[in-house]
């Protein structure tokens, strides 16, 4: 492992720049030799040296498959800074993270213990590696969906026939809570049980001032993946995925799994990115999340004065004991309105040039950073001051029939998730797919939760659920977003 002191460096960043001063021709990928063949309007955007630093996986610049020069340096550094014992970069988001850590830690057959509250990544994690999903009880909130395990939940499971190999858990939740992750990982080692955690949207955790929610490294986690572009200022699609020091799941067998997985040609302006990232939060982390989650709480306070407006704090909800939150996530409740969560995201959108992370029937989310524009900030209160003022009637039964969206009942499992999506399938109409096995993901998104995973039997009750999303404004992502028609096994 390198020392504190190389933090200072940008090991990708570097060589790339070096590289580059020597003025070597390109006779080789990619194909745009360093800008020279691109259409001009890229050029323009862009510009000149963005291009340059596009280059290809080769010996000058190393790789990610098998890395021995400047990539498994700024690698080291992020492990040492996250708290890792060894971390690997990725182009291609937490989606290959979550992957390639289900193929690492649970062999084909062999269950894994997980949340419904799962990104769809997880549903084809589970048809790549062929494991077989049980699923963890636990509590909804109307104001936030579900609630995070209990360490009893996950005990009991773990003791059940047939006995998991693995438990995933997504943490924090998509409304930022999460609850402490200490016991729920003793609980998994005590019988030599791996812990992964899909930390998309908490890559920043481990920055945030003491005495809050803290990173599942820390907790004990043993597999960790974080999309660093979601809340860190890397490029979108940068990830990382972490493994634990004491992780029963070696890092090379992390290792074999994501290069099943990855790309020969990584994008190296993603990886530049993560470098320049890490030694930027090694320097300025700290000191730049104390102001934004200062700037946060202020917004926060302001959103409360607003009539019919109320943020999510844990502390004034009952059901919610044991709950911490991420500061920079702002969940806003405008059911006081009259206003749907979608319909407020139309609105600031259209109305007021902001938009928001996600909504939902009772709530828009909000993601704050560091040097979040002021100005935004503004029209964003302005917008929603001005749906403040415009109430609508939205009566108490319509309300309470939307509870189920957050959390639907999960359909019962028929064969796995495997045998339905690559098995032999079919396209029907969805009047006829009603007790049917379902052979594709149907998601909406955000914050791409599945309603239905391949090898789930397609009941009415969650095509009812469906409808009233895709009615108040949700995506629908599947084969045909309109759910006209439904992939279904043969």
């Amino acid at each position: 492992m390198t020392d504190v002191g190389d933090q200072n460096r940008t090991p990708i960043l570097d060589t790339l720049a070096d590289y580059l001063a020597k003025d070597i021709y390109p006779f080789h990928t990619p194909g745009h030799k360093g800008g020279r063949f691109v259409p001009p309007e890229l050029t323009r955007l862009w510009g000149a040296d963005v291009l340059a630093f596009d280059l290809p996986a080769m010996t000058a610049t190393d790789n990610t498959l098998h890395p021995t020069g400047c990539v498994l340096e700024a690698q080291q550094l992020a492990a040492e800074l996250f708290g890792a014992a060894e971390t690997f970069y990725l182009g291609s988001g937490s989606t290959t993270a979550v992957a390639a850590m289900l193929l690492a830690a649970v062999p084909p057959g062999e269950t894994v213990l997980i949340p419904r509250n799962v990104h769809r990544s997880v549903a084809s994690a589970l048809v790549l590696s062929g494991a077989r999903p049980k699923f963890l009880p636990h509590e909804v909130l109307p104001e936030c969906g579900a609630l995070a395990v209990s360490v009893e939940a996950v005990a009991a499971a773990l003791r059940e026939e047939p006995r998991p190999v693995a438990v995933l858990l997504t943490r924090p939740s998509y409304y930022g809570l999460a609850s402490d992750l200490t016991p729920i990982a003793e609980a998994c080692h005590a019988v030599g049980v791996p812990l992964i955690v899909d930390e998309a949207h908490g890559a920043h955790l481990a920055f945030l001032p003491p005495g809050g929610l803290r990173p599942a490294l820390e907790c004990g986690a043993d597999l960790v993946a974080q999309s660093s572009h979601k809340t860190l200022g890397s490029l979108v699609g940068s990830a990382q995925l972490h493994v634990g020091h004491h992780s029963p799941v070696p890092a090379a067998q992390v290792r074999d799994a994501l290069n099943l997985l990855q790309t020969t040609s990584p994008n190296y302006l993603q990886l530049a990115s993560l470098d320049a990232v890490r030694r930027h939060l090694w320097l300025h982390g700290a000191e730049l999340f104390r102001g934004a989650v200062e700037e946060a709480e202020r917004l926060a306070d302001e959103i409360d004065a607003v009539p019919g407006l109320r943020v999510l704090r844990p502390e004034s909800v009952p059901k919610l004991a044991g709950h911490l939150r991420d500061p920079l996530r702002l969940v806003v409740n405008v059911v006081g309105t009259g206003w749907t969560g979608y319909e407020v995201e139309r609105y600031l959108r259209m109305k007021h040039r902001v938009e928001d992370e996600m909504a939902d029937w009772f709530n828009i989310v909000l993601i704050l950073s560091p040097h979040d524009d002021p100005q935004a900030r503004e029209r964003l209160i302005a917008g929603l001051r001005s749906v403040s003022e415009q109430p609508r009637e939205q009566p108490e039964s319509a309300i309470a029939q939307a509870i189920h969206l957050l959390q639907p009942a999960i359909p019962p499992l028929i064969m796995t998730p495997r045998e339905a999506a690559l098995g032999k399938k079919e396209i029907v109409m969805r009047s006829t797919a009603v007790d049917r096995v379902c052979a594709e993901t149907i998601t909406f998104y955000p914050p791409g939760i599945p309603l239905i995973m391949p090898g789930e039997r397609i009941t009415a009750e969650t095509l009812a659920v469906c409808d009233a999303l895709l009615a108040g404004g949700a995506h629908c992502y599947a084969s045909d977003p309109t759910l006209g028609t439904i992939r279904v096994a043969k």
